[in-house]
């Protein structure tokens, strides 16, 4: 599994625990107003609601909290009780696998994501995380099938994500063309998600297209701070166009801010191959810059 779709899956997890589960909260005073015919409508619908239900949401709330804040087994107590008062609810299985795949209980986290689905499939959300633990598992026939179901959710609103990891899949699987065609929808419904424009910088310059893949670093750049594989990337693109102070710039980054990473190691064979006088470091040179390019209007 490359490092940049590792990193795209474990900041895709990241992100799932930021945003996992939203519970509504309802201020009834303030919605429903003062009048004595809107205080009984409010009083009918107090008694209309599923009090179970409503516990079980906060207790998920609660149980989330407690998970991004590294207190997994306050997390699980407060999950249980969910359950409990709601056996029925997707989003309190769903974060029951979230808390099983932090814990590597693999079984255990796909039985409950199952669940979650099974009960309540129209919440793309849940399906998303499904996805994410089958990326992890390295499951990118099953990830890629979820995900296309996940995408066809034009209202969900990380739907630029779903497209990213669509991407990263379909270039895991060999297929250049849908990995791009993803990364560039992902550009057009999350135009602040930075991923999606590396990998395009990456996949125009291994194509040849240097001042695309130029293009799509520098927005890359402005959204994000630097990173092995965008600094690397950088100094290839650098010594292409015979910048030598922006070669050097780049270098010298990548080596003080990253001095243990791969891309670090790959550059310092790269600069040996160069004084060996190998040729063709690069592909040869293309542009096939267009109008339309999606950079002109980020």
């Amino acid at each position: 599994m490359s490092q940049q779709l590792l990193i795209g899956s474990i900041l895709a997890i990241v992100m799932v625990l930021s945003s996992a589960c939203t519970v509504t909260e309802m201020d009834y005073s303030k919605s429903i107003g003062s009048s004595s015919a809107s205080e009984a409508s409010a009083k009918r619908h107090d008694e209309g609601r599923n009090k179970d239900e409503e516990a079980a949401d906060t207790l998920i709330q609660l149980g989330l909290g407690y998970l991004r804040k590294g207190d997994r087994q306050r997390a699980r107590v407060n999950l249980l009780k969910a359950l409990q008062k709601n056996d029925r609810s997707g989003a309190a299985h769903n974060a029951l696998a979230l808390l099983f795949q932090l814990e590597g209980e693999n079984e255990l986290a796909e039985e409950h994501f199952k669940k979650s689905i099974s009960l309540e499939p129209e919440l793309t959300r849940l399906r998303f995380n499904y996805s994410i633990f089958l990326l992890r598992q390295q499951r990118y026939d099953d990830a890629f099938k979820e995900l296309t179901i996940a995408s066809e959710d034009i209202n969900y609103p990380r739907r630029g994500h779903v497209f990213f990891n669509l991407g990263l899949i379909s270039k895991q699987l060999g297929n250049a063309d849908e990995a791009q065609q993803a990364w560039e929808k992902a550009t057009k419904l999350s135009p602040k998600l930075a991923g999606p424009f590396l990998e395009l910088a990456e996949m125009f310059f291994q194509a040849g297209d240097y001042p695309k893949a130029k293009r799509y670093l520098a927005h890359y750049e402005k959204l994000s701070k630097p990173t092995p594989g965008a600094l690397w990337l950088g100094v290839r693109l650098e010594h292409a166009f015979g910048n030598k102070d922006g070669e050097a710039s780049k270098a010298l980054a990548l080596k003080n801010l990253f001095p243990y990473s791969k891309e670090t190691i790959e550059y310092k064979a790269w600069l040996k191959a160069r004084k060996k006088g190998v040729k063709n470091l690069f592909p040869p040179i293309k542009d096939t810059f267009e109008s339309q390019d999606i950079l002109k209007a980020p």
